[in-house]
């Protein structure tokens, strides 16, 4: 390149069990939306409106009940050198992320915020929505202890800003009624709204049409049945999809296999481990409670108390006459602080005779089935895989996937994996393998990133061709096709030029993809252009390197 600037490539696509959406209908006509349930439930949807469920997730308006404390002074991440704090500005909420030089303000970004996710009886997070896709902000506020923190997971140098995206696999526990844009991970006609009817009880339009089909009701689900509808999103772990199609009144095992990181120590548990905590307590194991036992979900009438609720088995009460006979849950299921978000204190679903020797953390060694248990030793490979990619970035759970995967059965995974490991040239074969099995976003993307990697660079380029033509409103897959082309020869600098400003204008937040139209602009001797390219790619991240190495040398 003239000005010795190299074209850069995106990062390589993430784990492969988020399933990209195959093409179809835009609309899910099996779902049939709260609405039309209040016609006859009028009663029970005004009880459940009053529930913290209800307000999962809430567009952010000017009449956004605002129980947060805006006069707190800003958030700072010390790692990364940015503060954080969000301001009402009119109606609307933005969030202002900005750096310090002394006094002097030396950076700003603001965005304006779209969707609060979270009900606030704990946390509220924020969501941005942006041409259609879809963000975390990196600031929640904790509700417990009254202050603004970063979100979790955005802590001790891990803050990813701008770009963690909001995938279906997230909005299926927080929301209803989205509707993904296929073969995009992160793009939505429409994000729709808190946790719905549909959410628990499962698809309507069967009930609709024949309300008495008693298949569909609850209280006629066995046990397990009612289990599994609070597991999905109340089991904390890691989630490995083996099938398809479930929805609440089908097995859980049968679709779904959850692992949980082994805990050593009795009294850690996470945000959402209520299903984990429970199913270990005698309660469950010999005495049949489910989480139905103690809570409702849209209670029509007061509730028993939870204690009356232990009194109903333990008739005889607590034998301990130093302990008060009406606080079974203080004593039996404490409150403690989450293990995985900060400033949060949950009851403790492990319902036992806490004993008070003190145990000392432990860090989890191994993966512990929960749900959909077998003895395919690819499955808890797979698993080990995702731990690997989203919690536990240490090599020995990377290398512990890459044995229990070694036999082939998950080849995508496998793929995965060794390109992870460094060893392109060996994932290659199994990547080719997986995807005459099965084609999906994230394995067409790992395949084309692969042939790349091992300098195979006109078959790459059919790759990305055809993935952009399967889908066009991903714009990763036309911007690595317009790289390739243009590095080919097959592109002209203008042609790339060109197209490369189309993407800026899809997501003018995207670093690399300004920084490259730069790159062709100053080919194209269009030095004030490509200045302008720089900037905004140091606007979307000012410790972009190559973008600030790239403007020094601009004449």
């Amino acid at each position: 390149m003239r000005w010795g600037w190299p074209l850069l490539s995106l990062g390589v696509a993430l784990y492969l069990s988020c399933q990209g959406f195959q093409n179809s209908p835009p609309i899910e006509t099996r779902y049939v939306g709260d609405s039309v349930c209040q016609q006859c439930h009028a009663e029970v949807s005004r009880a459940y409106r009053s529930t913290w469920k209800a307000r999962s997730l809430i567009p952010i308006t000017a009449d956004l009940p605002r129980m947060e404390d805006f006069s707190q002074p800003a958030v700072y991440d010390p790692w990364k050198d940015f503060y954080y704090r969000a301001v009402w500005e009119s109606d609307s909420l933005f969030l202002y992320e900005y750096r310090l030089s002394g006094k002097e303000t030396v950076y700003v970004r603001r965005e304006r915020l779209d969707f609060v996710i979270g009900s606030g009886h704990q946390t509220r997070s924020y969501l941005l929505w942006r041409n259609g896709f879809l963000y975390q902000a990196p600031l929640t506020w904790y509700e417990g202890t009254r202050r603004w923190g970063l979100s979790p997971g955005y802590t001790e140098g891990k803050n990813s800003r701008w770009s963690r995206e909001i995938q279906p696999n997230c909005l299926a526990c927080h929301a209803s009624g989205w509707i993904a844009v296929p073969w995009t991970h992160n793009r939505y006609y429409r994000i729709g709204g808190a946790i719905g009817c549909e959410s628990c009880h499962g698809p309507g339009s069967t009930h609709v049409k024949n309300p008495f089909d008693t298949t569909y009701f609850w209280r006629r689900w066995t046990p397990n049945q009612q289990m599994d509808a609070c597991n999905r999103c109340h089991l904390e772990g890691i989630a490995i999809e083996r099938q398809g199609g479930w929805e609440p009144g089908k097995a859980l095992a049968a679709h779904w296999s959850v692992f949980l990181p082994e805990r050593g120590e009795l009294g850690r548990f996470g945000i959402a481990s209520h299903s984990e905590r429970l199913m270990r307590s005698a309660c469950y194991q010999k005495g049949g409670a489910t989480c139905m036992t103690c809570h409702h979900p849209h209670p029509t009438s007061p509730p028993p108390s939870y204690n009356n609720q232990c009194l109903s088995c333990h008739t005889r009460g607590c034998q301990n006459p130093r302990h008060p006979s009406d606080q079974c849950v203080s004593c039996h299921m404490p409150k403690g602080e989450s293990s995985d978000v900060p400033h949060t204190r949950f009851t403790d679903h492990y319902i036992r005779v806490v004993r008070s020797e003190a145990q000392a953390p432990q860090e989890a060694i191994r993966l512990l089935c929960a749900v959909g248990c077998s003895s395919d030793p690819a499955l808890l490979g797979e698993a080990y895989l995702k731990w690997y990619v989203e919690v536990k970035n240490e090599p020995w759970v990377l290398d512990t996937a890459l044995r229990l995967l070694a036999g082939g059965e998950r080849p995508a995974s496998y793929a995965q994996a060794l390109l992870l490991k460094g060893k392109p040239n060996e994932a290659l074969s199994f990547a080719q393998k997986a995807l005459r099995q099965d084609t999906t976003l994230h394995l067409l993307e790992l395949y084309g990133y692969l042939l790349e990697l091992t300098g195979q660079t006109e078959k790459a380029l059919e790759v990305w061709k055809r993935l952009r033509a399967r889908a066009p409103a991903y714009p990763d897959a036309a911007f690595r096709y317009v790289i390739l082309s243009y590095v080919l020869g097959k592109f002209s600098a203008e042609e790339t030029y060109q197209s490369l400003q189309t993407l800026v204008k899809e997501q003018p937040w995207n670093a690399q993809f300004h920084y490259n139209a730069a790159v062709l602009a100053a080919q194209l001797g269009r030095y004030s252009e490509a200045k302008q390219h720089l900037h905004a790619a140091l606007q979307a991240d000012p410790d972009y390197t190559p973008a600030r190495e790239a403007l020094r040398r601009l004449p």
